[in-house]
C-alpha cells in the first residue's frame, strides 16, 4: 500500500509506503504476545475511555551498549518514578513512543517486561513492518484503558536511514458527557538525522502532518526525535499548522534533550519534541522532561555507569474537554 509521493530535490518523485499495523497484547494462558482481534473494541465499547492521557516520548538511543540492559532501566523508570506504580499496578491512561529501539535487544526487553505485558497493548511486536533492513525502529505502547481503532507505519520514501511514522488512532472520552466518542491520531516518528537529512526533514514532518488533518480523526499528536539542526527546522511546525507544547522555544536549556548524558563537542540542543494539531475540544500540557541523570551499572561499561540513553524523554498531558 501507498500513500502519497514527495518529490525528491535530486530527481524522481519517491513513494512513501503505508502498512496496516495490529496491536499486540499478552496473553496469560497461553504466555505469549497476540494479535488483537478486530472485537477487541467491541468488548470495551461499554467502557468510558479516558478523557485525559499522558503522552511520553523517548529516543533510548539503539547503538550505545547494553541495550537490553538499558531498555529495561527505562522501563522501570516509567512505572516507578513517571507514573509512580507499585506492586505492578496499572499506570495512568498513557501512551509511550519509543524511538530506536535496537530489533534484537530493545525489541525483546520490552515483549519481556511484566509491566509491560500486564497493562499494555503495543505495536508493532516484531519488525516484520520496519523498512527492510532496520536495525531499529518506532515502537509505541498504549494502556489498555485506551480504546485503539486502528494502526498504520508510513515509511519515509526520502530516508536513507529506514526512518518512520506509527500512527495509533484512538478514541477519547470529551468532559461534557454528551460526547464520548473523540477520535485522535498519535504519531510516533524519528525524523532524518545529520546535515545530509536538511532538505528531507521538513518534507517528512509535512507529510506527517497531513495525517493530523485527515478525515476521521478530528487531530492529533505528533511526537518523537525531531532531529532539528539545519536551518528550516525551526519554523516548520508553524508553517504546518502544527503547535509545539513546549512554549519557550528552542533557546531554553531547560527544553534541551540531547547533548548532555555525556556532554558532547556538539551544543546541546532540543532535539524531542511533542507537536499537535491547534483544534478546538483538546489541549496539551507543557511537557516535561524524564530519564534526567539515569544510568545503569554495569562492569563492563567504562567506569562501570551507562547513561541509559544520551536522550532526555519527555511527557505531557493531553486533555480532551469538549
Amino acid at each position: 500500500m501507498y500513500c502519497g509521493s514527495v518529490e525528491d530535490p535530486l530527481g524522481p518523485v519517491v513513494p512513501n509506503p503505508m502498512n496496516q499495523l495490529r496491536m499486540y497484547r499478552w496473553r496469560s494462558s497461553r504466555k505469549t504476545w497476540h494479535r488483537v482481534s478486530p472485537d477487541y473494541i467491541d468488548d470495551n465499547e461499554d467502557e468510558v475511555p479516558p478523557s485525559t492521557i499522558d503522552v511520553v516520548t523517548w529516543n533510548v538511543s539503539f547503538d550505545a551498549p547494553f541495550c537490553a540492559q538499558r531498555m529495561e532501566a527505562a522501563l522501570k523508570h516509567l512505572e516507578k518514578s513517571v507514573f509512580r506504580c507499585r506492586g505492578g499496578e496499572a499506570p495512568e491512561p498513557c501512551i509511550i513512543l519509543f524511538q530506536e529501539v535496537h530489533q534484537a535487544h530493545g525489541l525483546p526487553a520490552i515483549l519481556k517486561n511484566e509491566w509491560v505485558k500486564e497493562h499494555f497493548l503495543v505495536t508493532p511486536a516484531d519488525a516484520s513492518k520496519w523498512p527492510e533492513d532496520a536495525l531499529y525502529g518506532n515502537v509505541t505502547l498504549v494502556e489498555k484503558s485506551i480504546p485503539v481503532t486502528d494502526a498504520h507505519i508510513l515509511e519515509f520514501g526520502l530516508s536513507a536511514m529506514q526512518r518512520t511514522g506509527v500512527m495509533v488512532d484512538i478514541r477519547l472520552a470529551a468532559a461534557k458527557p454528551h460526547d464520548y466518542d473523540v477520535p485522535l491520531r498519535i504519531i510516533n516518528t524519528h525524523l532524518e538525522s545529520l546535515p545530509v537529512g536538511n532538505e528531507v526533514r521538513p518534507e517528512q514532518l509535512k507529510l506527517l502532518s497531513k495525517f493530523l488533518k485527515g478525515g476521521g480523526v478530528r487531530g492529533g499528536v505528533v511526537a518523537g526525535d525531531m532531529n532539528p539542526i539545519g536551518p528550516h527546522d525551526a519554523e516548520a511546525p508553524e508553517n504546518l499548522g502544527l503547535r509545539d507544547a513546549w512554549r519557550k522555544g528552542d533557546e531554553d536549556e531547560r527544553g534541551f534533550t540531547w547533548g548532555e548524558q555525556p556532554k558532547t563537542t556538539f551544543p546541546a540542543a532540543r532535539f524531542d519534541k511533542i507537536l499537535y494539531l491547534p483544534r478546538r475540544g483538546y489541549r496539551m500540557d507543557a511537557p516535561r522532561r524524564i530519564g534526567v541523570g539515569l544510568q545503569i551499572h554495569n562492569e563492563r561499561a567504562q567506569g562501570g555507569k551507562l547513561w541509559v540513553s544520551d536522550h532526555y524523554g519527555l511527557a505531557a498531558k493531553l486533555h480532551v474537554q469538549r
